[in-house]
């Protein structure tokens, strides 16, 4: 089979998908009942949380989490700037200043002490990002939240399958944020998940999520239920429907599979790459599993003629399909305006940004499709070597 080009991403669907969601169509019941609920159940024994809600979206789990805690205006939530908007937004959506601290340079992750020198008397949280699926130090973190008695809430949206040291992501803060989004390792379209060890945060993470109504459409409408309710908080419309869980559970039961073809690509992509002086790989870590959501190749761009941007464009030439994670907040115009960010304050993020590229990386990703992406690269390193 001949390549001439390679899509960003594809999906990974197939029958029982199709099926799934049919039968909940035809089930007359495709708003959140028992299929969310199901799905709940299994993300909940899989990470080893005591707690699990579905949401529409990892945003909204994160803003829960954080709005059920308590945290409002003028307490401070640390965080990193090297991550999509929704990170911040969520913490903005609650009134708290976002905090931001440089990250690794190597593992594009935040770092305990870095976050601890952020830290003062209105700290209340700090939220993290598993950058690509490559976990946190989440132990180095639960010391420091401990010692000083703030919240350790992790957005795992990339983390679905990840684990460190033997913990799985989900199951090691105080609360987890998972994205059920399109392209990423469990789709649910759009969707989230939120686990968590506390009982008392996730009951009202529960009724937070659907307008704080003391009963959901599924009690109410069941057999015996009652068209009376009662609204007991101000609430938000962050349910996830069962139309949205139906693809839940079937990529829920092929997961492992996907996975594994997650982590046979990545390995192809390294040895196929690792040689190439101007390259360097993604960090793999003895201490955890990554979930490979995204496999982000860097540039050594002192020994190349080109920039990054330029890099990309020869990509584009041969139908390869690229992406930059990320884009940081202190280059985001509504940042730099309100928050007051500049790139000079975070040296690492800034070096590390002009030198990623995210290659195409999915499941369904062929051998043949990865040779040629990496053959351009190699043809592109040669030609534009300094």
């Amino acid at each position: 089979m001949k390549i001439t080009g390679v899509p960003f991403y594809r999906q990974s669907f197939g029958r029982k998908e199709i099926a799934e969601v049919t039968d909940t169509i035809k089930s007359g019941w495709i708003t959140t009942g028992k299929k969310a609920r199901l799905l709940e159940e299994k993300i909940c024994a899989y990470v080893g949380a005591r707690q699990a809600m579905a949401v529409n979206s990892c945003t909204a789990g994160m803003h829960l989490l954080l709005k059920a805690s308590g945290i409002g205006p003028g307490d401070e939530v640390v965080t990193t700037p090297y991550t999509f908007a929704s990170t911040s937004e969520a913490i903005l959506y609650t009134g708290a200043k976002p905090v931001y601290c440089d990250i690794n340079y190597d593992s594009l992750n935040i770092e305990a002490d870095t976050a601890a020198a952020k830290l003062n008397r209105r700290t209340k949280a700090i939220l993290p990002v598993h950058i690509a699926g490559l976990p946190l130090h989440m132990d180095r973190f639960v010391s420091l939240v401990r010692s000083k008695k703030i919240k350790l809430f992790d957005d795992a949206a990339h983390a679905i399958g990840a684990s460190y040291k033997g913990k799985m992501i989900g199951s090691i803060g105080d609360g987890s944020a998972f994205s059920f989004y399109a392209t990423k390792n469990l789709t649910t379209g759009e969707g989230g998940m939120v686990t968590t060890r506390h009982a008392g945060l996730a009951k009202k993470i529960k009724l937070l999520s659907l307008h704080a109504m003391s009963k959901g459409a599924w009690k109410r409408y069941a057999k015996g239920g009652s068209w009376r309710y009662d609204l007991l908080d101000l609430g938000y419309k962050y349910n996830l429907s069962d139309m949205a869980a139906s693809l839940g559970l079937v990529q829920f039961e092929k997961f492992d599979k996907l996975q594994a073809a997650r982590k046979k690509a990545a390995a192809r992509y390294i040895k196929n790459l690792q040689d190439i002086d101007a390259l360097k790989m993604p960090l793999v870590e003895d201490c955890s599993d990554h979930a490979w959501h995204l496999f982000i190749l860097r540039l050594r761009l002192k020994q190349l003629k080109i920039n990054r941007d330029h890099f990309i464009d020869e990509l584009n030439k041969r139908n390869i399909g690229t992406s930059v994670h990320f884009i940081p907040l202190f280059l985001q115009s509504y940042y730099r305006k309100n928050l007051n960010l500049n790139r000079r304050d975070f040296p690492n993020a800034d070096k590390a940004f002009r030198e990623v590229i995210t290659l195409p990386f999915f499941p369904d990703l062929k051998n043949a499709e990865i040779d040629y992406v990496c053959e351009v690269i190699e043809t592109i390193c040669r030609k534009q070597k300094r």
